[in-house]
């Protein structure tokens, strides 16, 4: 990924106004229901949410929050399949689309 295409997380809520993200995402730190809840808040009014959903399909993401959307690890095949399909919806894409057709999950 290069510089440019890094420049969007500059401008997610998560960066600007959490000093923990994105460690707050990831399984070894699992938040809690009503702090996962405010996590997802921040993520429906983050201006990048729909590159941040591109980003997770395309890298085949798996145990954080991404874009509102908790991704479990990839062992738990159906839910993860499921929320790489909701990224998917999120990012709005036709090569999210392809991607996600090549992980064989439909969207």
């Amino acid at each position: 990924m290069t510089l440019r295409e890094q420049q969007w997380r500059k401008q997610a809520v998560c960066y600007l106004e959490t000093s923990d993200a994105p460690e707050l995402w990831t399984p070894e730190h699992r938040p809690k229901q009503d702090v996962r809840v405010h996590l997802e808040q921040m993520c429906r009014r983050c201006p990048v949410r729909q590159e941040c959903a591109a980003d997770a399909v395309s890298s085949e993401a798996e145990g954080g929050l991404y874009a509102g959307v908790w991704v479990p690890e990839r062992r738990k095949k159906a839910q993860w399949a499921m929320a790489m399909a909701r990224l998917g919806e999120i990012a709005g894409r036709d090569a999210v689309s392809d991607e996600l057709t090549t992980l064989g999950v439909s969207a």
